[in-house]
């Protein structure tokens, strides 16, 4: 399986506008020059992620785009599942009516085992938990 980059682009955007969480709303220029994503495309991101309600705008001189909850209540299954929509390996996982066979198909169970552990990993990280990393990764590639 392989993400789009939608979705990659999309988590580091919405990690962007995490950053700003309670301050200014974050400005989308400034968020496509620092995740070197063309404006345009970013525009298509930030469009799904807010008819799907995980941010929303604010209009104005200091506009921009903020969080519709805190950090750590969105996870990143819900920014995936936004931007991606259905994903699964096969499709007799999401969809088992579809093949005669996936009632007694053993190939169909480790499907369906495999996409319920990346939905399970996914579901439990939160946006909150990736600032945490992120604040991490940049303590311990701090040097002197």
């Amino acid at each position: 399986m392989k993400l789009s980059t939608k979705s990659r682009y999309g988590l580091r955007a919405i990690l962007e506008i995490a950053k700003n969480y309670g301050a200014a709303p974050a400005k989308r220029k400034d968020i496509a020059a620092s995740q070197g994503v063309s404006d345009s495309y970013l525009e298509n991101i930030l469009i799904v992620l807010k008819n799907n309600k995980v941010i929303e705008t604010s209009r104005g001189v200091n506009g921009g785009y903020v969080l519709c909850r805190e950090p750590g209540s969105i996870s990143v299954l819900e920014i995936v599942d936004a931007l991606e929509g259905p994903l699964d390996l096969v499709e007799c996982v999401s969809s088992p009516h579809e093949c005669t066979k996936s009632g007694c198909c053993a190939a169909r169970t480790v499907w369906k085992e495999l996409a319920d552990s990346w939905r399970q990993t996914l579901g439990k990280l939160s946006l909150q938990d990736l600032l945490d990393r992120e604040r991490n990764i940049s303590v311990s590639s701090y040097s002197i």
